[in-house]
């Protein structure tokens, strides 16, 4: 009996050990839901395939044991590095309990979670020294998130760049942790790593650019700002559009000049009803020789509700001129809008590159938890097709740039007044 017993205890020992850990769990299993996605399909074939389950290979013989680590994270993350989609979201789970109040956050900051965070141990006064000497033009640089904290952003090797946080007046974020992980995939582009501002949970951000001295991308949502990170705080910056403002606005700006902003194709009923409504009232409206649509924060939707704005235009290009207003927030369907509208005549393109987040998208809106528990993942099914893959992570480019300086309206005003 007692010979039965121990070889019952090898065999559950063996059993036991055989598990795969959490880690490897989650790895396998994000393997598994990247395969799934359109742009895997279209992209990671013949020698790129090999090259992904050669880096497979290469994580799976990690061993990370705590999935609050960022190696946890960015190990996951490289499986989603080789896909040029946009669409796709990855991050940790927040966990919301620490942040609830004051108390709770002064309690969170003796926690060893808070101690463990990644810190780096450089001299950060030297530091600042060395990154205000930085040209304007590097992404290397002072950075503030609003007036809450800086960030020196330094080259740490030949593909990542490290965000460092220089001073902050939030207790739950102290000098030196790592805020940001930028890893370059051409000139001022970026797959990038950040630590949430307020929840500090880390989030994969698939495109992150440098323009106008500011990471474009790094809005977040459910944080205490709505700022970027940004070289220069600035007052006013008009390239944006408030976050909450109006989705849909008409107006005569003069006899010759009309204005329409078209903020949104999403097809939930408040906005769907609103789009109606506002597309009702203004199809016939326009009848003057320039029409301005502002396009900017357009946050995209479904195909339905673009194409009746799209044929609605292309109707009037039969009597006028357009002028489309762009940004680095236009994007999704919004930038399929603008592609199918570049290839008409008497059609302007002004402002900045758009997102670069148009080739794929989600029929169903997946969102997939790793066997932890401590990770999600957004999942794309659809394919839009190899015209818009050009335009993935690059955006489309204006006719004519626009600064973030002035207001954009009036430098189309008087674009239109020089042609």
């Amino acid at each position: 009996m007692k010979t039965i017993f121990s070889s019952f205890l090898l065999l559950l020992s063996l059993v036991l050990t055989a598990q795969p850990s959490p880690y490897l769990s989650d790895l396998t299993s994000l393997k598994s839901f990247v395969e799934k996605t359109a742009s895997f399909k279209d992209q990671i074939k013949g020698e790129k395939k090999a090259d992904f389950n050669a880096l497979y290979a290469r994580l799976a013989s990690d061993t990370i044991s705590n999935p609050e680590s960022f190696t946890y994270f960015y190990n996951l993350s490289q499986l989603i590095f080789p896909l040029r989609d946009n669409h796709i979201g990855f991050y940790r789970i927040p966990n919301y309990e620490p942040f609830r109040t004051k108390e709770r956050i002064d309690s969170f900051v003796a926690t060893k979670e808070f101690q463990d965070y990644p810190t780096t141990s450089l001299d950060l006064d030297s530091l600042r020294v060395i990154l205000s000497n930085k040209p304007i033009e590097s992404v290397e640089g002072i950075y503030h998130y609003d007036t809450f904290y800086t960030v020196g952003l330094f080259k740490n090797n030949d593909q990542e760049y490290i965000g460092v946080i220089l001073d902050s007046k939030l207790n739950f974020w102290k000098s030196g942790n790592i805020a940001i992980h930028l890893y370059e995939t051409a000139q001022h582009t970026y797959k990038a790593i950040y630590g949430h501002p307020y929840f500090k949970h880390f989030i994969l951000q698939p495109i992150e650019k440098y323009q106008n001295q500011t990471l474009v991308n790094s809005y977040f949502y459910g944080s205490f700002s709505q700022s970027v990170y940004a070289k220069k705080l600035e007052k006013e910056d008009y390239s944006n559009l408030p976050k909450d403002g109006t989705k849909f606005a008409f107006k005569n700006i003069d006899e010759k000049i009309q204005y329409v902003l078209i903020r949104s194709f999403q097809t939930n009923p408040k906005i769907a009803q609103a789009s109606q409504f506002f597309y009702d009232s203004i199809k016939n409206q326009l009848v003057a020789p320039n029409l301005i649509v502002d396009l900017r924060n357009n946050e995209g939707g479904a195909d339905k509700e673009m194409t009746k704005f799209l044929k609605l235009l292309k109707g009037y290009l039969k009597i006028g001129k357009l002028y489309l207003l762009v940004n680095n927030a236009t994007l999704s369907q919004a930038e399929l809008f603008t592609l199918e509208l570049k290839q008409q005549k008497n059609v302007f393109i002004l402002g900045q590159q758009t997102k670069g987040m148009l080739a794929y998208g989600s029929n169903y809106g997946k969102y997939l938890r790793l066997p932890s528990a401590k990770f999600e993942f957004y999942q794309t099914d659809m394919n839009n097709g190899s015209t818009a893959l050009q335009y993935e992570d690059s955006g489309i480019s204006p006719d004519y740039f626009l600064t973030n300086r002035k207001d954009w309206i009036e430098q189309t005003i008087d674009f239109i007044g020089k042609r």
